[in-house]
Parts: structure tokens; C-alpha cells; sequence
């Protein structure tokens, strides 16, 4: 019997399954039958899911008739099942179309230009702008036809390099047209005139009927065609039933790039009245809208910093502040995340211009790991995967880390971080890379997941798969609430509390809008890699940080240190707020100190002995792959420890500033053991992980030890039974294999079960069975009697409660994911893993 002592509330509602669901998936409406939708529900419900967001991928009676009939069947098997859901706030992705209402007056704008180079003899010269844009973009888009001038700049060209300007020779020549023609006489030599005008055109694609973010009516828009509208046929299930409402990658959308940052891209720029007003109010003239598009000295920098300053503090306020709101007010929380890929939460185009301020309405912080962005033993930068190559360093370093900043300061966040996640790997992506994957969101920050996507439409749909039942064809999906009661448990575990993070290391995006910059994951790695956890602190933030006699407060929360990735500039203010708090704080810049900072100036490879001092968690040898966190109640703690190489194993010993006796936490099996530490005031161990493996750690103790494998008790690799049930059939094939080996080269296409069947003698029952290499979901029954799933390495099985001495009939079922048999193009990036039980079964005595 288990007697567990000085339990924390979090763990005992998990112990005692009375915990709360932290899990939302996707599920998809495409307008199928009431009962698909029901049969679905029902799916979900067997393997451990209680919660859901509705999506309309897209419904096609979206907010008609059609749309009301499904969702009124939905909240009725929701009601009966104890289910709750959000619902995806659009008639599609991302947010922002409004179910295609948005009248024109309201959509987005953008400002642009058209640069006419000459040569003046100092005389007179007149210049045709009947078209503002440039004949090219006007054939490819007739809506130029309505683009209004906003001001006509003449400045002086530097002939020696493309695309530069002499900076402080601008002439605003605005006046000087007039019906299409500008006059004006310019002194000699060689000049630019741009010709800077608003325009509903964009670089972007499919955002024609979008709104402006920019403006709240835009946004008010949104309110009273989807959220209204659900509240007007369903107020009496807000706060019940329906729990929420989800945005969808909302955007500038002014490109479909992740590489736009203001200043070193061609691109159009988010552009309004009211941008127009407060980039006057701040003390600039029209002229100076030129240095939106070129220049590189300080005054082109401060441009643009005010112009990104300006636009992304009224997408704060009325766009994600007016649904956050709006939200409140009815009862619900509002939840979501924008398009961080690849740095673009820092910029425009697909991004929002600044991470933090795009969410601070919502109740989350959010982010979404889909597509291929955090992949198992990938994190630096490849060209794989549907993206067209991703920045594997920010997704593995920076990407949760961020959001889970935001979900820790900003006090209406309440320290939630959602994941949207698995979406759009592909049918290669299964259970144990799901495993993996949610190892990583977890000890990185989240604590709700979105999972990525339960569709109903006919199969196989092309839709962004896995999809997680699939009509049945997912042959891995009966194991799929292995998967949910794990990933929940853990959510649960790793809430209410707060993480233990010392070190701040400063957003980079104002420094990015005012010059080069180092980006954030660079520090945010090399600590990761000695174990010194670390938030992300916006400026916002910092410049309201409280000092303290050490260090400097955010909502609470206490740092001892602040980093700043080596740039050439930071805001004016923000460099006060900096020299502020290094009058009480360490402040380290990393390689370069912007101007005005007072920084002690470091390499990277210096920054993680300066701040050893400032972790709980001390590793005897330097570990990269080593993902640690401590996150602490208050009422205990909690330490997770993850091996994210999918290769190497990590044997370390490991010391724990802490003299509180801990325990092992098994969150697959919801179990807690003993765990086998020496204590002197600190709480050493001795850490061993294979890949794909982790280890938390609960205040309490237990005197339960976990059984492990010891002597080598007998070896089976052939005189095998092996039968074959494709994901297509109901039937099994018995095959003519008496040995295990990789089945891939005889059946390439083969996707489904395979059941290996054996006898083993054994001279003692108190054995475990240890299969080094299979992929990859494992179910074992020994004498008919049931002994465990396993679904990610290691694949270790404790056979006492069913074998005997003597002759015991062993069988094993191997699942493979479904990508052989669905060569989908999501998972061509992905080599197919063997098939089948690749080393031989070894049995061992049990210690």
C-alpha cells in the first residue's frame, strides 16, 4: 500500500481522478451528418476527452440554419456527457474575415510607395502620378485604382548603393500635385521621389475582406456577426457549457512572409487614419513617412520604432483587448495565439508585430507547435517539413518559453499557457512522438493543450493530418486515452502555481524595429543547456517592473538578473527602464551593448557561469539535451526533467536546492514511487533517461519502488507466430515470419497490428520483458491476462501479476502509426520508421 505523505491539492485531485480537464481539441465541423457529429462525440469521450473546440473548417451554413442545427445536437451531447467546449470565432482561419461582412470602409488599408528616380538639371520638372503605385502592381491588382496619396517626398538618392537615400535632404513636395501631375524643381543632381500612398492592396493573400485590427469597429464587426450571434442562441449555456471563444492566427496581413521586418522588406504597411494621427501626434511630419521605407541612421530607426509602437499598441487595444472584453463581460474566456513562426511574432506580415501585445486580451497566453515546427532531434534550422524550412532553434529554446512569460505576467493569465498542437505533421506523427512532443510543451510552460484535430470528414481527408480517429482507420487511436490521461495529468500538475525562473531576458522586438539585434533564443539556448530557466520579459512590462532589493519584481514575480540580447538601439524610455533596474540588478548584454545602456557586455559562452548561481537545479556535467524546470505550489513542488535527444541517453547526477523529502510521479500510470536520493540539506540523484524519456518529481514521499529489470532471464528472437491486420481489414493474416526483425522491406505499405505470438519458460513469475527497438505503440498480455500499453520508449513491461512458472503464452501487439499505408505529403519530410519488433524480447529477473 502506498502511504503518501504531505500530498500536494493538484496532485491528490489527480491521484483521486477528480482533477479538471485541461484539454481542448479541435473538432471540425464540414457539415456532416447529425450521426457523424454524435458518433465523434462519442469517440472522444471513450478515450478521455471531456472537453472541445468547435471549428468551421468551413461549416458551409456557417451561422445558418445548418450551423444552428449542428450546434444545438453538439451542446446536447455536450449537456448529457458533462463535456464542455469553446468555439473557433470565425467562418474560417485565420481570425479576422467575419464571416465575410466586413465592409469596405472597414477593412484593412495600407500604406505604400512608388519611388520615380531623376536626375534634375535645377530646372522645372513636371512628373505624371496619375498612378500612384506603379503600372506593374496596378495590372495585378485593379484595386490600386482607388489609392489615395498621402504625401509625395523628395529626397536626395545615393547613387552608390541600391536603395539608399541621403537621410535629412527630404522635401515634402505633397502640395506640388495636383491632378495627377507633380511640379516642382528640385536643386541638381540625382533624387528619389516617392510617391507614399493608401492603398486596400496588399502583398498578403486572402485577406481582401479582412478587417482592420487597428480600428474597434473593425473589430465590433467580428463581435455582432459570430459572438453575438452564439449568445443570442445560446446565453444560458455561457459559462456552462460553452466555456470560450478561440482566435486563429489574427494578423497585420499586409504580407504572407515571415520575414518582414520594417525597414529591410519591400512590403505595404498597416496604414489608417488614426495611425496617421498619432504618428503626427508624436512629433513627426509627413516627410518623415519615407523613413518607413528607407534610411538606416538613428532618426529612420526612432521612425520606425514609432510607427511598430504605434500599430501594435492599437491592435492591443482594439483588436485582442476589444474580444477580450467583450468576453468578460458575457462570461467566457477568451483564448487563441497569432502565427509566431520563425520570429514573425515580432513583425509583420503573417505575425502580429509584437507577441506580447497581440495577446494581451486574451485569458491564455497561446501558441501553436503544428507543422513540423518542434521536431525531435531537430533544433537548429532545416529545410523539412511543409514551411519551407523552419528556425529549429527558436521553436526548441524560445517558442513555449515565451508564451509561457506571457502567461506569467499578465495577471489576468493567471499562468495558463495554451498549445494548439500535432496538427499538419502528417499520419507519420503518432502517440510517441505526440509523447515526446508533449513532454517538451510541458516542461517549457503549458498547461492547456489544443490537439489538433478530430475531423469527421470522409476518410482519408487531406486536411492537415493525423487526424486522431479518422472513421476508425487510426490504428493507434484505442490507445489514445493513454495519451490524454498523461497529457492531462501532467496540465493539471504543472498549474495553479508558479514556475522558478530568476532570469529575465529582454523581447527583442523594439530592438529589431530600431536596427539589428540578436534574437532572443540565442541566450534563451545556452541557458536551457546548463539548466538555468529563464522568462521572457517585454518591454511593456519591464518599464512598470518594481525594484527590489536584489532584483526586480514583475506581477509578483522576482528576477535577479536581466539579459539583453547584444543590439545597436533600445527605445529611449526603455533604456531608462533599463538603467533603472540596473541600479539594483545584474544586467548582462550579450556580445553588444546598445547605445545608452548600462550593460555589462558578455560573451554567450560566458552568460551561463555568471548566472549558475541564480538555478535550483545543478547537473554534475554539462547536459544540452536536458530539459529541466521546477514549478512550485504553495503547498509543494514539482521538478520535471526531459530527455529531448532521441538518440543519446542521459546518465548525470543531479543535485536539488532542497532538503524536502521527494517522490516520483509516473504520469502514465498515475503512480508514485520512491525515489532513491541522498540528503545533506540538498537532494542529490542519480538521473538516468533513455530518448523519448522523463522523470517528475512531487514533495511526499513513497515507499513504493518502482520495479526495474536486473538479471538477464531469457532471450526470444525467433519461433515466433506472427499474424498481420492491416488498418483496412477486420480480419488478421497469418504471415509465414517466425522472427523478429524489420517487416518494412516485405510490406512497405502495411499500416495496422501486429501481433507476435510465443511461449517463454521461466523459472520465476517476478519477471519484466524489455523490447529494445519496436515501433512504436506496444500492448502485452501474458496468459490472456492484460499487462500494459506502452506508447513511447521504453518499452518495459511488468509481467508478475500474470505469468507463472513454468510455460507462459506471451502476445504482443505492435500499432504502427498509419503513414505507410497514407503516403500523405504532410509526412514525406519524415523517413518511414521500421516495422514491426526489430530487436529481440529479452526477459529479466525484476528488482
Amino acid at each position: 500500500m502506498d502511504e503518501r505523505k504531505n500530498s500536494m491539492k493538484n496532485l491528490e485531485q489527480i491521484l483521486n481522478e477528480e482533477a479538471p480537464s485541461h484539454l481542448y481539441p479541435f473538432f471540425w465541423q464540414k457539415g456532416q451528418s447529425n450521426e457523424v457529429i454524435a458518433e465523434y462525440i462519442d469517440q472522444m469521450y471513450a478515450q478521455g476527452i471531456r472537453n472541445f473546440c468547435i471549428e468551421s473548417r468551413p461549416h458551409p451554413e456557417f451561422l445558418e440554419d445548418g450551423w444552428w442545427k449542428t450546434m444545438d445536437l453538439i451542446i446536447e451531447k455536450a449537456q448529457e456527457k458533462g463535456m464542455h467546449l469553446w468555439i473557433l470565432d470565425d467562418d474560417k482561419f485565420p481570425t479576422g474575415h467575419a464571416n465575410g461582412k466586413v465592409p469596405e470602409e472597414l477593412r484593412r488599408r495600407y500604406l505604400h510607395y512608388h519611388c520615380f528616380d531623376v536626375h534634375s538639371d535645377g530646372t522645372e520638372i513636371q512628373l505624371n502620378m496619375s498612378c500612384l503605385c506603379g503600372m506593374r502592381k496596378l495590372m495585378q491588382d485593379r484595386r490600386h485604382m482607388k489609392d489615395k496619396a498621402v504625401a509625395v517626398i523628395a529626397v536626395k538618392k545615393n547613387i552608390h548603393e541600391r536603395y539608399r537615400i541621403v537621410e535629412g535632404t527630404e522635401q515634402d513636395l505633397t502640395e506640388n500635385l495636383a491632378d495627377g501631375l507633380l511640379t516642382c524643381t528640385l536643386a541638381k543632381g540625382s533624387w528619389s521621389i516617392f510617391a507614399i500612398y493608401e492603398t486596400l492592396c496588399s502583398d498578403g493573400r486572402g485577406v481582401e475582406e479582412y478587417l482592420d485590427p487597428m480600428r474597434r469597429e473593425a473589430t465590433e464587426v467580428l463581435l455582432s456577426e459570430v459572438y453575438e450571434k452564439h449568445y443570442a442562441h445560446y446565453a444560458e449555456h455561457f459559462g456552462k457549457t460553452i466555456l470560450g471563444f478561440f482566435s486563429d492566427e489574427p494578423s497585420f496581413g499586409n504580407s504572407n512572409s515571415r520575414q518582414e521586418v520594417i525597414g529591410k522588406s519591400e512590403m505595404p504597411l498597416p496604414w489608417n487614419e488614426e495611425v496617421h494621427r498619432q504618428f503626427l501626434k508624436r512629433g513627426f511630419e509627413n516627410k518623415d513617412l519615407v523613413y518607413l521605407f528607407r534610411g538606416s541612421e538613428k532618426h529612420a530607426a526612432d521612425v520606425r520604432y514609432q510607427y511598430m509602437d504605434t500599430i501594435t499598441g492599437l491592435y492591443q487595444k482594439n483588436f485582442t483587448g476589444t474580444l477580450g472584453e467583450w468576453c468578460r463581460k458575457h462570461g467566457v474566456i477568451y483564448v487563441g495565439h497569432v502565427i509566431e513562426d520563425d520570429n514573425v511574432h515580432a513583425r509583420l506580415g503573417a505575425g502580429p508585430g509584437h507577441y506580447f501585445r497581440a495577446v494581451d486580451g486574451q485569458d491564455m497566453a497561446g501558441v501553436d507547435i503544428i507543422g513540423g515546427q518542434v521536431v525531435p532531434g531537430m533544433d537548429y534550422h532545416h529545410d523539412s517539413f511543409s514551411t519551407g524550412g523552419s528556425d529549429g532553434e527558436f521553436y526548441h529554446y524560445a517558442l513555449v518559453r515565451m508564451g509561457a512569460s506571457a502567461a506569467r505576467l499578465d495577471p489576468k493569465k493567471q499562468g495558463r499557457l495554451m498549445c494548439e498542437a500535432f496538427g499538419a505533421y502528417g499520419w507519420a506523427e503518432g502517440l510517441k512522438e505526440m509523447k515526446w512532443i508533449t513532454d517538451h510543451m510541458i516542461s517549457h510552460g503549458v498547461n492547456w493543450i489544443v490537439p489538433h484535430a478530430f475531423d469527421p470528414a470522409e476518410f482519408p481527408d487531406w486536411d492537415c493530418p493525423p487526424h486522431f480517429y479518422a472513421h476508425g482507420m487510426n490504428p493507434q487511436y484505442r490507445y489514445f486515452h493513454l495519451w490524454s490521461g498523461y497529457a492531462d495529468r501532467l496540465c493539471h500538475l504543472f498549474s495553479d502555481g508558479e514556475k522558478d525562473a530568476a532570469v529575465g531576458i529582454l523581447y527583442h522586438a523594439s530592438a529589431e524595429w530600431s536596427g539589428n539585434t540578436m534574437m532572443f533564443q540565442k541566450p534563451c539556448r545556452i541557458l536551457q543547456e546548463h539548466q538555468i530557466d529563464t522568462d521572457i520579459i517585454s518591454e511593456d512590462y519591464l518599464r512598470t517592473a518594481v525594484k527590489e532589493t536584489c532584483g526586480f519584481s514583475i506581477n509578483g514575480c522576482t528576477y535577479q538578473a536581466l539579459v539583453i540580447p547584444g543590439c545597436q538601439r533600445l527605445p529611449e524610455d526603455l533604456v531608462q527602464a533599463v538603467n533603472n533596474i540596473a541600479k539594483c540588478t545584474r544586467v548582462y548584454a550579450v556580445e553588444e551593448v546598445p547605445e545608452g545602456v548600462n550593460a555589462e557586455c558578455v560573451s554567450l559562452e560566458e552568460l551561463p557561469g555568471l548566472l549558475k548561481d541564480l538555478t535550483t537545479i545543478h547537473v554534475d556535467e554539462m547536459a544540452p539535451y536536458l530539459v529541466s524546470c521546477h514549478y512550485k505550489h504553495h503547498d509543494g513542488n514539482v521538478w520535471m526533467f526531459t530527455n529531448e535527444s532521441i538518440d543519446e541517453k542521459i546518465v548525470r547526477r543531479i543535485t536539488l536546492d532542497t532538503a524536502e523529502p521527494l517522490q516520483i510521479y509516473d504520469a502514465m500510470n498515475n503512480q508514485l514511487y520512491h525515489l532513491n536520493a541522498e540528503n545533506d540539506g540538498k537532494t542529490h540523484f542519480c538521473l538516468e533517461l533513455g530518448p523519448y524519456e522523463s522523470l517528475v518529481l512531487v514533495s511526499g514521499s513513497s515507499d513504493v519502488k518502482k520495479p526495474v529489470p536486473d538479471k538477464k532471464a531469457a532471450v526470444i528472437k525467433d519461433g515466433m507466430s506472427v499474424s498481420m491486420q492491416s488498418c483496412k481489414e477486420e480480419q488478421e493474416t497469418l504471415t509465414d515470419i517466425r522472427t523478429v526483425g524489420n517487416l518494412s522491406h516485405q510490406f512497405k505499405d502495411f499500416s495496422g497490428t501486429i501481433r507476435y505470438r510465443f511461449d517463454v519458460r521461466l523459472d520465476d513469475p517476478a519477471v519484466m520483458m524489455v523490447i529494445p527497438e519496436v515501433y512504436e505503440t506496444v500492448h502485452v498480455t501474458v496468459n490472456d491476462k492484460d499487462c500494459g500499453t506502452v506508447i513511447a520508449p521504453s518499452y518495459v513491461f511488468d509481467l508478475e501479476s500474470a505469468a507463472h512458472e513454468g510455460n507462459n503464452k506471451i502476445e504482443i501487439e505492435v500499432i504502427s502509426t498509419l503513414n505507410r499505408a497514407q503516403k500523405d505529403l504532410f509526412s514525406m519530410y519524415v523517413p518511414l520508421e521500421p516495422l514491426g519488433i526489430v530487436s529481440p524480447v529479452e526477459f529479466f529477473t525484476k528488482k
